[in-house]
């Protein structure tokens, strides 16, 4: 087992077995064969490995040829029945050929740009640098390096002489920490500062690959660079003037069942770990392992850190002598990430706080985004996934869905992959002190702490319905459409689209929850459809008030009388898509449809979920909910002649028997406008509202729906996807007959304890003047205006180098 010493800690490598298929894969994507076996003109391709500091970037890429040979078993399946590696004929033994040349006649080299020698020509000095690495380790190296050098001119020639000189088929070439072409040592190389193409500004990373791909185009050069910088996906774009073609490597944070293993090898003064922290359990407990995940989100270098954090002080404290779980959990929390490492927030404008916040709670709720999934569209069009790493978080690769997880070993077309979010808990103690007064982020740190009456049925929906709300949330500022939350599949919800730049990029209409005055009754009896008694005017002085912009908005008072949340969306399209047929166990009647002027929808939804002892939500409870809602703002609908469209959203985690077997194939029940009846068999049967006929064999009308209406009753099987497995797992659990249920609600208690009462009441912070060390994003694509980042850069060159360089 190889391993790794810091301090008084020793630590084995964990295997990557995906990222090495990744870079074989690369490999062999730049030297494509034809049929007989010879080489095509090389496109190279290289991984690059962006992530944030402490994913594990330097420790795969120097140790790669240890992670070539404990995956040797697995890699020489691939290679015998996938491909064949450039360089051989297709024979007999070509797997076993193959695998020995990638072990034995292979030139290992890995660069630092921290260690950058001195020079004028980068193209030069990367080539000697590269020579002086790779010979370094023959005992004829220096014969062998004069006779290099003598061919720098020609990249093609010095490659072949390298090669030749050491008796070695590949070059493997590792390099590290390219973040730091954007410091004052590389404006010295002047091939760096040269700007080509039809952008004047000048883009140091397109200059480097450029360079670079005189060296990966030739044969046989396996080639992988690292190292955190602002952005992810256009760093690959920036490859694009050369002929590099760049892939995503994946490096996700261990899971917990790798940080057990992780655990259970790792020493302290050469005493394992767990007889270190558990004298009398030296085998450890299961606790501790979660523990150790859930605080440091399963990112290697805070792991390392935590667990060299707690052997130290049992050394001063000489054991802790079997700390309990909740004791251990006290004193693992009270570890500080090292703020060497450690992106800070140095400035925070509203609009970076509403998209940091919203990562934030993506992060926690685990959804999945894809990977070129973009905010603010046109100009100043961002990819998540770079902003996620401006902001820093960690983040791991996934599939599109829970069910279809992604494989063992990925080696398929990263343009389709997903990640989700991951911002340690270690981290986030760190900032949430600092930032305690800034909205919204306090607002998420601390939502839930002013309900009253935890152990009240009401309190429970009230604090469902701000997750649900907080989900909702997010999921409108990751999404292009309303629709696309599937909690809306099957209604014409899902066709309404939404501009990203109107929802996120203007604080004007920031879909951020806000507060609405309780509805008052405005029903002055059960509505039928041969009596319509609603005051015309009701509506509309609070819709005029209240709901003139677009959002979400949240009745103030917890016994409103109409919706527990209210949204208010404009079509941004021409055109409306509104009939859905087919989807209600009656016949859907078609909406009226226009397509000359833009709509605006109002969809209420009623949260009935983790607060019901009976059997369910039912027809009586579904009639009550749309008399509160659709009946009083039918009169709204007439006065914006036609232009309104009002949608009423029924959702629970559980029902009756009579409304779960309208169901079909587990999707939510569309009930569209029209009158429904309970026939002599308790059948709900459908009639449209224009029509004369009543049916036949009816006991009574059921429901009403008005005009320009539709009812969507959301099936558990909808509910649970769009609140995503693990949360709802953790509501499921902490939402039972049981007292503690608010201290066992995990992750959501730690980061959502208080009303976001005082976010609407807050004045949007000040900007504060920029700060000199902030980094600024050398890169000729509009930038999205955060300018808040600040590395505590205190890394060059000093006693923590070797503490960070296995991990970043």
């Amino acid at each position: 087992m190889n391993t790794i010493r810091i301090e008084s800690i020793e630590f084995p490598l964990v295997n990557r077995e995906s990222a090495v298929f990744q870079v074989i894969e690369s490999f062999l994507l730049s030297y494509p064969l034809r049929r007989d076996g010879t080489l095509r003109n090389p496109r190279p391709h290289m991984c690059y490995a962006p992530q944030m500091y402490g994913s594990g970037k330097s420790a795969f890429g120097q140790h790669f040829h240890w992670f070539l040979s404990v995956n040797k078993e697995n890699l020489l399946q691939y290679l015998k029945n996938f491909c064949c590696l450039p360089g051989f004929e297709k024979g007999e033994n070509v797997g076993e050929r193959a695998l020995h040349a990638l072990l034995n006649e292979t030139l290992y080299v890995m660069l630092n740009l921290l260690d950058v020698p001195r020079g004028t020509c980068f193209e030069d000095t990367l080539l000697e640098w590269i020579s002086k690495e790779a010979l370094s380790r023959f005992p004829n190296g220096a014969d062998l390096l004069s006779q290099v050098l003598s061919y720098i001119g020609s990249p093609k020639e010095w490659l072949q002489k390298l090669l030749q000189g050491t008796e070695k088929r590949y070059l493997y070439l590792f390099i590290d920490e390219i973040g730091l072409l954007e410091e004052y040592d590389f404006t010295l190389f002047k091939d760096l500062m040269v700007t080509q193409g039809t952008s004047r500004v000048h883009n140091v990373y397109r200059a480097f690959f450029r360079v670079l791909s005189k060296v990966v185009s030739q044969p046989f050069v396996i080639c992988i660079v690292a190292g955190r910088s602002n952005c992810i996906i256009s760093r690959e774009e920036d490859a694009m003037p050369s002929r590099i073609t760049l892939n995503f490597l994946r490096l996700d944070p261990f899971s917990e069942a790798t940080i057990k293993y992780f655990i259970q090898n790792v020493t302290c003064h050469n005493e394992p770990i767990q007889k270190v922290l558990f004298p009398s359990h030296p085998e450890g407990h299961d606790w501790f392992f979660k523990q150790v995940y859930d605080y440091t989100g399963g990112v290697p270098y805070h792991v390392v850190h935590a667990l060299n954090e707690l052997g130290n002080k049992c050394e001063r404290w000489n054991s802790f002598r079997d700390l309990s779980e909740d004791e251990m959990k006290v004193k693992m929390e009270r570890i500080a990430p090292n703020f060497s490492l450690v992106v800070t927030l140095s400035r925070m404008t509203p609009k970076s706080m509403i998209v940091f916040s919203s990562m934030l709670l993506a992060s926690i709720f685990e959804f999945r985004i894809p990977k070129r999934e973009t905010l603010f569209d046109g100009s100043h069009s961002e990819y998540v996934l770079d902003i996620a790493n401006h902001f820093g978080f960690y983040y791991m690769s996934c599939s599109r869905n829970e069910q279809d997880e992604a494989s063992r070993i990925l080696v398929e077309d990263s343009d389709e992959t997903f990640f989700k979010l991951v911002f340690p808990k270690i981290v986030l103690k760190h900032i949430q002190s600092r930032y305690w007064n800034i909205p919204p982020f306090r607002f998420i740190c601390s939502l839930f702490s002013s309900i009253s009456r935890l152990d009240s049925l009401s309190s429970r929906g009230f604090k469902f319905e701000i997750i649900f709300t907080l989900i909702l949330y997010v999921r409108w500022c990751f999404c292009s459409k309303l629709g696309e939350l599937s909690i809306f599949r099957h209604s014409f919800v899902e066709h309404i689209s939404i501009q990203s730049t109107q929802t996120i990029g203007s604080l004007k209409v920031d879909p951020i929850p806000n507060y609405v005055p309780a509805f008052s009754s405005t029903v002055s009896r059960i509505h039928s459809s041969r009596e319509a008694t609603y005051h015309v005017t009701a509506w509309k002085p609070f819709f005029e008030k209240y709901l003139s912009k677009d959002g979400i908005f949240i009745p103030i008072r917890q016994d409103s009388n109409g919706p527990d949340v209210l949204i208010r969306v404009t079509d941004m399209k021409d055109n409306s898509f509104l009939a859905i047929q087919g989807e209600s166990s009656s016949e859907q009647a078609p909406m009226e449809t226009e397509t000359t002027k833009k709509r605006v929808y109002l969809i209420g939804i009623a949260l009935k979920c983790f607060q019901l002892s009976s059997s369910g939500v039912g027809r009586s409870m579904i009639k009550s909910e749309v008399a509160k809602f659709l009946h009083p703002v039918a009169s709204q609908l007439e006065l914006e002649q036609n232009n309104l469209r009002a949608i009423q959203l029924i959702v629970s985690d559980k029902y009756t028997e009579e409304v779960s077997k309208q169901f079909r194939n587990n999707q939510n029940w569309i009930l569209n406008s029209g009158v429904y009846y309970e026939d002599n068999n308790n059948n709900i049967v459908y009639s449209s509202i224009n029509s004369e006929r009543q049916p036949q064999n009816i006991r009574k009308e059921w429901l009403w729906i008005p005009p320009h209406c539709q009812v969507v009753v959301c099936s558990t099987t909808s509910l649970r996807t769009f609140l995503g497995r693990k949360a709802s797992e953790d509501l499921e659990r902490v939402f039972a007959d049981n007292p503690g249920w608010l201290e066992q609600l995990k992750p959501l208690s730690d980061l959502l304890s208080n009303s976001f009462v005082d976010l609407l009441r807050r004045i949007p912070f000040e900007e504060p003047e920029r700060n000199s060390g902030i980094m600024e994003r050398r890169n000729s694509r509009p930038s999205m205006d955060m300018n808040m980042m600040q590395v505590e850069e205190t890394r060059r060159k000093c006693c923590c180098i070797k503490f960070y360089e296995f991990f970043i």
